[in-house]
Formats: structure tokens, C-alpha cells, sequence
């Protein structure tokens, strides 16, 4: 037979492919429909590398498989080419970007077509291509006329060295990633979609997305950020003008000590002249000005601020003055740019007040409702309140304290009881000390206040609301008395260290005073007020509402969510088509009119002003007003990269239509996207922004589906060796071309899939490349071993199992465990003499997902004039799933090394005597014994030398 040589064979089915065009979509409608998208790629000067193969491998091989099964599938890609490193790199070498972008895409599409990518390529899109973009500034007016589109003055990031204003994924720290320099704010003149008209719907629409993995969703929840609240009014004893805030949390109100203030907040300079040490606080405020938002907001970053001397404002509910600060932990853009500061219940506030002395005023004792079993509250059962006592004992010379294991129900605790009447909190806690443990000389150490807790109590067999005063007690001594025999059958007397405690403590009421014994005073969650006047007793929920209705506040809906800053000051973008008329003011170019291209040139500067490098091309930018007809000018900002990418989608569907941006009967044909594959880093800007304008279009009639993508599938890094991330600085990328030079694509597709679970990162490692190399050589071998006779019993159990076993794996983007169970299934073949036609054809046709090379040309060989790849899917017999035999696995050093089949139920010590002697294993082990052999009922006989 001829040998193996698969740069021949990978480049011979290549051309034929693209010259048969056998990966074109099928526009039937006969057959269900499959639409399978990968995140299409920004195509960058360094080309694929092996993170993007990982991702683009594993929709084409759940693609080839809906193909088989029956579906017309639609599988495109396209390039998201506008954006920052191409206009970096065009500046720093005098070039057009559009010659860039050309050199980058032609360098990614080659790669892609190495790794026989069964794309449609005739669907192929560009962002920057003017046929796709003249429908992104047509959606753009669209907007402009419902209202969605409005400019605004907003803080730019901006480089003095680059000259240009930069995003946040373009920093590193304060810094610009490309030049080093800090950067500065800058307020410039920016066009704005009001994203938060949609807030709502994108938060509730999450519930129809049950394909997606909850940590998307719950990441798009917090992007958002929905929240009820009030917005309450603090007077400033010596002005007009209040500090308004919005707050989720008017329960707290009684314990706000003090105000803090972005240090850009209007208010500040409002107040110049009344502020005592206006020198200091200014020179905070250009201080603040130059850091970034994620340093000024990042977690455990030490609290600074500046006191407004001379202003104090007023707490409504209490009618206390109270400090005002300014301080860079506030910003903005966020709420009203203010804050109310509660230190005993907010972590940051906590901090700052520690920090500077300020008063910390509890409000709030916390409640806790028990949800889960044991101790659920039943419905419908009366709920009992209850005075009570926690106690918390420490031993006399150890740092221990007693918990009580329950015998009659799963519960941990601390002491507890009630206090009966006449009794104070401490008597009644000394009492349960020695009924219950029998330890006779306690004594009181510290008080943590009441903790409330909603239950249900087995034993007892009641609801109970224990308001429960929290006493720590320390033993002087060991001395103690016998229990009586009912406390000895209720619960069991243990010793634990703290961190055992916070395993083991059953109730919350109980892990909260367990935060407390370590040191966490501040509490910000919900309960009972105190020291809120006429509120005292309330509980959180109720007081919200009442406290705000006493002040005259407002409950209000609020979102973390900020409208969606759409225009960059850049070259390389879409034009916004838009000009500006001093008569007319903004005017639309007409639909008709569409696109506005990018003015021609041969390479250009940055304005060093902030504005776009088109602003000073004047030949492009003056112009006619379409209204008026008298001198205008051009829009210079362009849109931002996420515009493109934010409706791709759609056009993949419809990609040469000049006349609409999609014809409306394609649209229900194909839509929505059936599956999604790209990396979680998109799980917020990307997939919301895209979202919102599906949502939009829906409105607008365009699409008639309410989300864009109904299954997402995420893919894990692929590190460096080591557990390193990838990186040109640490030279440890690995470029997709030498892989396919050495060892072929079919290698490199195998191996992607192969590296670990999909949705995990997994570390890269040379050396494991040569596993999936041996196995299509293998593969290749066994072609040779084809013949008349009959599979044995096992490998047609087997050939069944796997059939099944690979589809369904496949259909949940479990790779490698169904290239781990064509493994097992070749190596059954190894084991017979003969290897049925009809069996390895099956074989094949599984395996073509993942190397379509390879077995298109074993297919040929066999005597086919048609592509494996437009073959059915091959059907397994239910009846030959399972056997009276089943076949066992040998693994030697996690590597599989052979396989034999057993008869079911086999004795445990036979199967590993009858493993150790297969020829394969002395082969591999050459005379060393094995230090262990383990063995896997009815699968796996594993051995460590």
C-alpha cells in the first residue's frame, strides 16, 4: 500500500474541494436547517494561531456531522477587520489600512484552508468591504430616527504620545499597551446609543437562552446590573443645590455618616467658593483625573479621598450633618455620580471610614430566612417569635470553640436557647452552657449584638423567628458536670477551630456570628432595623419603601448599565453618515446616498487634538448639506469595531443582497443562529451589543426572532507550556503552519480536539502531538487489513458503541471523549484479523469530522467516486450495544497501549493477570515491574511503571 504522505493528500482534496465546491450551502427547505457560526476572527498580522484552530475545528466538526445526519447547515466566515491595530500599525509604517487589513485576511484565509475548514467560502464577509458596511451606516440611521443615536460630551482615554484616544482593552494599568505612556481624560464630542432603552429586555430575554452556560447569562445580569432603589436629596447646609444620590439600600439611611463625591462631579466646582481648602482639593482632583476606571475601582485597592472643609450636608432621615469627601472609588458615570456612605454596611464605605475616623453607625442587625432543608420554614405553619441566645464558647487553653452535632437532624451549631422571662441574656446563655455541655465556669468576653433567624425546628417541630443575643464566652477551666441523658441523646459536644466551624455550622445566623468572631463587623445584607427612630423593628424590605415615602424620595429602577459610547476618533472605522449644517445642525445623508466611503490615501497621522485623523482631509470632510444644500461637514468620528460585529450574523445569510439588508424570507429561513462557538471573554460587550441590535431590528421589523443565538458553546485557552499563557514576548506561540507542515492538519485537528474538555483551558504540549500523528498512521495501516469475513463479536459491539458514542459526543462538544472511543475501536481492529469493508467505511465516516484528509482518501481508495463528506451518517443496531462480552482498555502511564475483550462480569484479579500478559504491555514495560495496576470494572486495566 502507499505510504502516508499527507502534504500530498491534505493539498490534492483542498483544490478539490474549492473546485467542486462541496461545502456550498444547501438553500432547500426540504431538510431541517442547521446555522453554525463561529466568532469570526479579527485578522491580525500574526496570523491563526492555535486558539483560533480549536474553536473553528470544533464548529466544523459539529457541522460535517448535522451535515450527515440530514441538515442543510449553514457555515460561513468573515473577517471583523476594522479596529486600533491596524490603524496602529498603518501609521507606524505609513501604509493604508486597507492594504493591511488585505495582507492579514489573505494570510488567515490561507491558514484556514489549510486546516480543510468546510466553509461556504462563497458567503465569505469583511466588515470593512463598503457592500457590508453601507448596511451597518444604514442601521445607524435607523437608530438616528427612533431616538437611539444622540450626541454627547464624554471622557475619552487619550495617549499624548500616540496622539490618539484609546479604549480600555488598549491599556495595561494606566498605560497606553502600545507606547507606555500614561494616559489622560479628555472630553470629546462622541455619538451615543441609548442601549439602555433595551435594559430591561435584555435582562428578562435571558430566560428564553436556557442553551447558554449560566455563567454567560449571569455575566450579562451583572453587566446590567437592574437594581431598585431611591433617589434621595441630602440639603447642603450652605447652598441651594443638593447632593442627590441614588441608593438600593434607603433602609440604611439612618446610619449614613458621611458623603462622598466623584472628584469630577458638577457639585465640586459648584461649591469652589464655599470649600475652605480648595488648593488641596484640586490638586486630588487632577490626581484622580489621570487614573483609569479599573484602577480606581479594583478591589483591595487602598482608600484615598479628600474632606470638602467648609461643607457639610444633611441626612434627611435624621437631620445630622454630616461630612462631604471626595474620593476616586466614586465615579461619575455611575448613579449620580454620589454616594451615601453607610460604613457598617457597605465594604468599601467600611474601609474609607476606618481609614478616616469617621463614625460607624450599625442600622441594620442582620435576619436570615432558612431556604434549604434541614430547618426549611414551612408554609402555611404559624411562625413563632422567639428570645433567644447564641453562645460561642472557647476553650480554656486552645483556640477552639464548641459546636453541638445534632443527632436527630444534619445540623452544626453553637450553643442555643431561650431566654426565659426573668432572665437576662447572659443568665439564660450560662444556663444552656451547663445544661447542655456540662462546662461550669464561663465567663463573658464580648457581646456581638442580636442575630434573627426564620426556621423551622425539626425537634420541635415549629416555625420559629429567634431574635437570638450573640454572647462569647471563654472557659476559665476544664471543669465540668455530667449531661443529663435527655441533652446527651439531642446532640454531641465537638471541639473546632475556626475554619472547621466555617465548614461544618449549619445555620446562617450561626456563620454570620462566626464572621463576626473573626472580625468582619461591617454586614450588608438585610434585617431588622435599629437605631432608625420610628423604623426600629422594621424589616429591610418594608423599610425601603417607608423610609423613602418619610424623606420624600423616589423609588426608581437603576442599571449599572451606561449607553453604549459608539464613535471613535479614528481613521479606521465606518464613517457615521451623518453631517453638520449651521443652518440644519446634524442632518442624515440619505439612504440612497449610501455607503460613505473612507476617503482614499496613502497613509496618514493622528490630529494630535483628539479629533479623527478624516478631520484633516478636508477634500473629504466639507460638503453639501442633503437638506439644505448650503456648506456642511462630514461626521469625522467613525463607529467602533463591535458595530460590525454586532449584526455579521444576518448577513451571512444574504450576503450579495444590495437592495435591503436581508431579504425577509432568508431571514425565518436560517434564523436564529442554532449554534454559537466562541471564547468567554465576549460574554458581556460583544453578545450584549449584538443582542441589542437584534432586539432592534425585531422592532423595526428586519429579523423575526427575539434573540440572535440560540446555543453558545465556550472554548477554554489554550496555554503555553507550563500553564503559561501564549504570548509573542515569551516566545512561546505556536504557529498553526509549522504543525500542518510536519505532522499534517488531520494531525493538528485531532490533537485541538483531543487536548482536553472544550470548554476548559488545557496547557499545549508538544511532545502529545505525536499521539494523534500514530493514530492516523494506524488508521492508515488497518485500511490494509480489509477483507471477506465477519467482525468479531466484540468489535461489532464495539463499532455499534462507538457510532452512538461519537454522535452524541459530538452533538455536546464533548471531543475528546469520542476521539477516545475511536482509540479503543482501532485498536479492536488492530486485534482482528480482518477488518470488514463495510465495518471501516463506518469507521471512517465518523472519523472524517475530524480528519477529512485522510479518510477522503482511504474513501477513494476503497473504491468511491463521491466525497465521504456527503455521505449519511452511519446507523448503529440496537441490538449489538452491549454483549455477554465487553472490551477492556490498556492504559500504561495514562497512554493507550492495546486493548482485549473479557467475558461481562469477569473476575477483578483475572482481568489484570490477563492485562499484564497481553503482548503490547511487555512489549512497552520490557522486563521493569509495575509499580500499580488498577482496574476499572468492564473498562480499564490502568498501569504505572
Amino acid at each position: 500500500m502507499k505510504g502516508y504522505d499527507h502534504r500530498k493528500i491534505e493539498k490534492k482534496w483542498q483544490d478539490k474541494w474549492l473546485r467542486e465546491k462541496i461545502y456550498l450551502t444547501d438553500e432547500g427547505d426540504k431538510k431541517p436547517k442547521s446555522f453554525v457560526l463561529d466568532m469570526f476572527p479579527y485578522p491580525s498580522g500574526e496570523g491563526l494561531h492555535v486558539g483560533h484552530v480549536r474553536v473553528y475545528t470544533a464548529s466544523d466538526v459539529y457541522s460535517r456531522m448535522k451535515r450527515m445526519r440530514g441538515y442543510r447547515v449553514l457555515h460561513p466566515t468573515g473577517w471583523d477587520a476594522f479596529g486600533l491595530p491596524t490603524e496602529n500599525y498603518a501609521i507606524k509604517n505609513k501604509m493604508p489600512p486597507q492594504k493591511v487589513t488585505k495582507e492579514n485576511t489573505d494570510t488567515f484565509r490561507r491558514q484556514m484552508k489549510l486546516l480543510g475548514l468546510s466553509y461556504d467560502w462563497e458567503r465569505e464577509i469583511n466588515t470593512t468591504d463598503p457592500s457590508f458596511y453601507k448596511w451597518t451606516q444604514w442601521i445607524f440611521l435607523q437608530l438616528l430616527k427612533k431616538g437611539l443615536a444622540y450626541e454627547s460630551y464624554e471622557p475619552i482615554l487619550w495617549c499624548p504620545s500616540c496622539k490618539t484616544g484609546l479604549a480600555n482593552e488598549d491599556l495595561d494599568g494606566n498605560e497606553c499597551e502600545r507606547c507606555g505612556t500614561v494616559v489622560e481624560k479628555r472630553p470629546m464630542r462622541q455619538w451615543v446609543l441609548k442601549i439602555t432603552d433595551y435594559a430591561d429586555r435584555l435582562i428578562d430575554d435571558l430566560d428564553l437562552l436556557s442553551e447558554w452556560p449560566l455563567a454567560f447569562r449571569e455575566a450579562q445580569r451583572n453587566w446590567i446590573g437592574r437594581s431598585e432603589g431611591a433617589v434621595i436629596k441630602f440639603p447642603i447646609s450652605n447652598s441651594q443645590f443638593p447632593i442627590e444620590v441614588f441608593t438600593t439600600r434607603p433602609d440604611t439611611l439612618f446610619g449614613a455618616t458621611y458623603m462622598v463625591l466623584a472628584p469630577d462631579h458638577n457639585l465640586v466646582s459648584g461649591l469652589k467658593d464655599k470649600i475652605t481648602n480648595w488648593n488641596e482639593v484640586e490638586k486630588y482632583v487632577v490626581s484622580a483625573g489621570k487614573k483609569t476606571e479599573i484602577e480606581r475601582t479594583a478591589e483591595g485597592k487602598d482608600k484615598t479621598g479628600i474632606e470638602l472643609k467648609g461643607i457639610k450636608a444633611i441626612n434627611p432621615a435624621n437631620k445630622e450633618e454630616v461630612p462631604v469627601f471626595i474620593a476616586d472609588y466614586v465615579l461619575k458615570e455611575y448613579g449620580t455620580g454620589a454616594i451615601m456612605a453607610v460604613p457598617a454596611h457597605d465594604e468599601r464605605d467600611y474601609e474609607f471610614a476606618k481609614k478616616f475616623n469617621l463614625p460607624i453607625v450599625k442600622v441594620i442587625e442582620p435576619s436570615f430566612t432558612q431556604t434549604t432543608d434541614p430547618g426549611k420554614v414551612v408554609e402555611g405553619l404559624p411562625v413563632e417569635d422567639r428570645e433567644a441566645i447564641i453562645a460561642i464558647v472557647k476553650h480554656w487553653s486552645e483556640d477552639k470553640y464548641i459546636a453541638l452535632k445534632w443527632k436527630s437532624v444534619a445540623w452544626v451549631t453553637f450553643i442555643t436557647g431561650g431566654i426565659e422571662e426573668g432572665q437576662t441574656a447572659e443568665e439564660a446563655a450560662k444556663m444552656e452552657i451547663m445544661e447542655e455541655t456540662g462546662y461550669l465556669n464561663p465567663e463573658l468576653t464580648d457581646d456581638f449584638g442580636t442575630l434573627h433567624g426564620k426556621f423551622y425546628h425539626v425537634p420541635k417541630k415549629v416555625n420559629r423567628f429567634a431574635h437570638a443575643s450573640t454572647l462569647v464566652f471563654k472557659l476559665k477551666n476544664s471543669e465540668r458536670k455530667e449531661v443529663s441523658e435527655d441533652e446527651s441523646k439531642m446532640h454531641e459536644v465537638i471541639w473546632l477551630n475556626k475554619d472547621e466551624l466555617a465548614k461544618f455550622l449549619t445555620p446562617d445566623s450561626h456563620q454570620r456570628a462566626l464572621e463576626i468572631l473573626n472580625g468582619k463587623e461591617m454586614y450588608a445584607g438585610s434585617g431588622l432595623l435599629i437605631n432608625s427612630g420610628q423604623f426600629n423593628g422594621m424589616e429591610s424590605p418594608e423599610a425601603k419603601k417607608e423610609i423613602t415615602e418619610f424623606i420624600g424620595g423616589q423609588m426608581k429602577t437603576a442599571y449599572k448599565l451606561r449607553d453604549w459610547v459608539f464613535s471613535r476618533q479614528r481613521y479606521w472605522g465606518e464613517p457615521i453618515p451623518v453631517v453638520h449644517c449651521e443652518k440644519d445642525g446634524v442632518v442624515p445623508v440619505p439612504e440612497a446616498e449610501l455607503p460613505i466611503l473612507l476617503p482614499e490615501v496613502k497613509f496618514y497621522e493622528p490630529t494630535g487634538t483628539g479629533e479623527s485623523p478624516l478631520a484633516g482631509i478636508e477634500a473629504w470632510v466639507n460638503t453639501t448639506c442633503p437638506k439644505c444644500g448650503s456648506p456642511a461637514k462630514r461626521e469625522t468620528n467613525t463607529m467602533p469595531q463591535w458595530a460590525g460585529s454586532s449584526w455579521y450574523y444576518l448577513r451571512f445569510i444574504d450576503p450579495q443582497n444590495n437592495k435591503t439588508l436581508i431579504d425577509p424570507k432568508k431571514e425565518k429561513d436560517w434564523m436564529p443562529v442554532d449554534v454559537y462557538v466562541g471564547g468567554a471573554e465576549h460574554a458581556t460587550r460583544h453578545l450584549i451589543y449584538a443582542r441589542f441590535w437584534h432586539k432592534f431590528l425585531k422592532d423595526i421589523d428586519i429579523v423575526s426572532t427575539d434573540e440572535p443565538f440560540t446555543r453558545l458553546e465556550s472554548v477554554g485557552l489554550i496555554l503555553g507550556e507550563g500553564g503559561i499563557k501564549m504570548s509573542k514576548r515569551l516566545g512561546n506561540v505556536v504557529n498553526p503552519d509549522d504543525i500542518i507542515l510536519t505532522y499534517g492538519a488531520d494531525t493538528l485537528r485531532l490533537y485541538e480536539m483531543f487536548i482536553g474538555p472544550f470548554s476548559q483551558a488545557s496547557v499545549w504540549n508538544m511532545k502529545s502531538i505525536i499521539g494523534p500523528r500514530r493514530f492516523l498512521e494506524k488508521v492508515w495501516r488497518v485500511a490494509e487489513k480489509i477483507g471477506d469475513g465477519e467482525l468479531s463479536d466484540e468489535t461489532a459491539v464495539l463499532l455499534n458503541q462507538t457510532i452512538k458514542k461519537v454522535g452524541e459526543d459530538i452533538e455536546v462538544f464533548k471531543f475528546n471523549t469520542a476521539i477516545s472511543q475511536m482509540m479503543i475501536l482501532l485498536s479492536s481492529f488492530e486485534s482482528d484479523k480482518i477488518v470488514t469493508k463495510e465495518s471501516f467505511e463506518s469507521f471512517l465516516k465518523i472519523l472524517s469530522l475530524f480528519a477529512p484528509h485522510i479518510t477522503e482518501e482511504l474513501w477513494e481508495d476503497l473504491g468511491h467516486t463521491s466525497s465521504i463528506h456527503s455521505e449519511p451518517w452511519p446507523k448503529y443496531d440496537e441490538s449489538k450495544l452491549a454483549g455477554d462480552t465487553c472490551t477492556i482498555v490498556i492504559q500504561i502511564n495514562g497512554k493507550v497501549r492495546g486493548s482485549f475483550v473479557v467475558p461481562v462480569g469477569s473476575d477483578d484479579e483475572a482481568v489484570k493477570k490477563e492485562g499484564l500478559g497481553h503482548e503490547s504491555v511487555q512489549k512497552w514495560l520490557g522486563g521493569v515491574d509495575p509499580k500499580k495496576v488498577v482496574y476499572v470494572k468492564g473498562k480499564l486495566v490502568s498501569i504505572v511503571t
